[in-house]
């Protein structure tokens, strides 16, 4: 599979969804307008038909941040309200873009790492059920080998007690016969 980067280095298969593909990544859902001409669509992703920052410096313009990205053209910085960009930034606004009193290391930072890490977990699990499964179809069932050992366990259990029972029942054959023998010789007075 080939990694696609949208716009801002954002990987499209990390930070974007399949089945969602009209919201763009949300470090640079900033950079998109919606219902405007720089609207994100996701097949375009990776392409010069990328439209983040479209009109303010273009794909990459856009700038990464936990507040969604803005666009950087020239000395001008730009963030997509709706369907249209925002006048320029002051300097003021980009800073407070990163102060802790804003939440620009807080929330929004992590909302990002809990989505990064529940991305990370699903990949992980669908690469070991696709394991798993692979396995089965070529007989080598992990799952089934488990059980089965389980099972010679059992097995093994059983036929001990089973050994067991049957020695603890000669024994008492044994002893019962030497009692009955015992009695016979006492009878005859032979004892």
């Amino acid at each position: 599979m080939v990694n696609v980067d949208c716009a801002g280095g954002q990987d499209r298969h990390t930070t974007t969804s399949e089945t969602h593909q009209e919201n763009p990544p949300s470090r640079t859902e900033n950079c998109y307008t919606t219902g405007g001409e720089a609207d994100f669509d996701w097949t375009l992703c990776g392409t010069s038909g990328d439209k983040a920052c479209h009109g303010k410096g273009g794909k990459d313009a856009c700038i990464p941040d936990n507040q969604g990205g803005y666009c950087k053209d020239g000395d001008n910085y730009y963030e997509a309200i709706g369907s249209i960009f925002s006048p320029p930034l002051t300097l003021d606004q980009l800073l407070n873009r990163y102060s802790s009193g804003s939440g620009g290391g807080g929330g929004g930072d992590t909302d990002e790492t809990g989505r990064a890490v529940r991305r990370a977990l699903n990949n992980q699990e669908r690469r070991f059920t696709n394991r798993i499964r692979e396995l089965q179809i070529m007989g080598k069932d992990p799952i089934v080998q488990r059980s089965s050992s389980k099972k010679e366990d059992d097995k093994e259990v059983h036929n001990f007690i089973g050994d067991m029972l049957f020695n603890v029942g000669i024994g008492i054959s044994f002893v019962i016969f030497l009692i009955s023998v015992c009695i016979i010789l006492i009878q005859n007075k032979v004892i």
